[in-house]
């Protein structure tokens, strides 16, 4: 099976198997976008930007939490599919709930409903910090380095396409009249669920190659985080990679903003937060095949650099909107596609790149550790726009954005031999 498994035929069906994972979920997520819809979504029952903030982070916090958890037991384990397995289809319930619940409980009281929506989210979010260390490590090994860049961008590419759809839906769903809040939502995030699903019957089916581990018994927590801590202290590189996707990650701090920005202060109706999503999955988009071409080709640091320049951009843009109009926010919106398609080819294809293939799980779960560092950025920036404004935190983003592109300038240029 070992043999079946490392030819070319096992390569081309994981191929297959990992775009179809891909593109539904890509498209799946557009119906419930978290930098748009659901932030609409909690100022139904908020008004409070520190709380969307809070929110926010939490969606984004429980995926880190047990990273370097999940790195020391399967270190060691020659497959690690039946954790991710397990994971991903407690991501689809807690999203299924997530959506009836939406759904069917119209006269529920809109406390318990915040409640069970905080509390799913945060199940969706940590069982996605699970999945994340088996996928990439099934990843490393399934898939070659220099395929990696056409695997994630065409991912993205067809993903962007179904979700540009998706953005059209969006819009004609909170549009129309005939489906009320909360329904309306509850459709989107039903939607969004009916995809995923696909999208895990997909990624369910990828065939792992089998890798040699180390025949040492399992560390204690202790030693197995004084060892993680020490690939830090050593690797260079790699500490500087984390460095970079920090300063990467502020762009969290206005994210769940830039919509309500649009529709409180720039005046856009709900209808038109599809134009937004649209914009973001075209930017995506254009550039997908752009980002695989260099990633392949050129090398991840140089997508790495692009990306954060670009991304730098957003925050400057929104603030020209407020003079000139909401059309540079859609034109904001495209930035956002086209650097987070870029970041996630090249923040993940240099990971795998530099992690030596033994310590794969280790380097995954370590750099999303150091990742908790930015949690909170999506309160920092609702506190700051509470207590200034959202140009405040828009020129807070970019200076953090434009020190990361600094940053990326340093990173060794990296093609790590031993990959697949």
């Amino acid at each position: 099976m070992k043999e079946q498994y490392s030819g070319r035929p096992s390569t081309a069906f994981n191929f297959a198997m990992g775009l179809i994972h891909g593109i539904f979920y890509r498209a799946g997520m557009a119906f419930s976008e978290p930098m748009s819809v659901l932030p609409l979504f909690l100022s139904h029952f908020t008004h409070s930007r520190t709380m969307i903030g809070v929110l926010s982070a939490l969606m984004n916090g429980g995926g880190v939490l047990p990273q370097l958890f999940v790195a020391r037991r399967i270190q060691n384990m020659r497959r690690k599919k039946p954790v991710l397995v397990g994971a991903i289809w407690t991501r689809a319930a807690a999203w299924g709930i997530l959506g009836s619940l939406a759904y069917f409980c119209v006269s529920c009281d809109p406390i318990l409903v915040l409640a069970a929506l905080v509390v799913l989210l945060f199940i969706f979010s940590f069982a996605g910090g699970v999945a994340v260390i088996p996928f990439m490590d099934i990843w490393g090994k399934a898939i070659p380095a220099t395929l990696r860049g056409h695997f994630f961008g065409h991912r993205q590419l067809w993903g962007g396409l179904m979700a540009v759809g998706a953005g059209y839906v969006v819009k004609r769903v909170l549009a129309n009249p005939g489906v009320a809040f909360p329904r309306n939502y509850g459709l989107l995030f039903l939607l969004s669920f009916l995809f995923i699903g696909i999208s895990y019957i997909g990624l369910s089916s990828v065939r792992e190659p089998e890798e040699e581990v180390s025949p040492q018994p399992q560390q204690t927590m202790g030693r197995f985080l004084q060892e993680s801590l020490g690939i830090l202290w050593r690797d260079g590189n790699f500490r500087l990679f984390v460095l970079v996707q920090i300063a990467a990650g502020f762009g969290a701090l206005a994210a769940p903003f830039y919509v309500l920005y649009g529709k409180k202060d720039l005046g856009m109706a709900a209808s038109q937060i599809g134009i937004l999503i649209e914009a973001q999955m075209a930017g995506g988009i254009v550039s997908n095949l752009l980002w695989a071409e260099l990633s392949d080709r050129r090398g991840n640091r140089l997508v790495i650099l692009l990306t954060t320049a670009a991304a730098a951009l957003v925050p400057l843009l929104a603030l020209l909107a407020g003079s000139l109009g909401a059309t540079v926010l859609v034109a904001a919106f495209g930035l956002i596609g086209l650097a987070t398609s870029g970041g996630m080819i090249g923040f993940t294809n240099y990971l795998l790149e530099i992690a030596p293939a033994g310590l794969r799980p280790t380097y995954v779960a370590l750099n999303g550790t150091l990742q908790t560092l930015t949690l909170g950025l999506p309160i920092l920036g609702g506190v700051i726009a509470d207590h200034y404004s959202y140009r405040a935190v828009f020129w807070t983003t970019c200076s953090a954005l434009l020190a990361a592109s600094l940053l990326a300038t340093k990173l060794e240029c990296a093609r790590n031999s031993g990959s697949p």
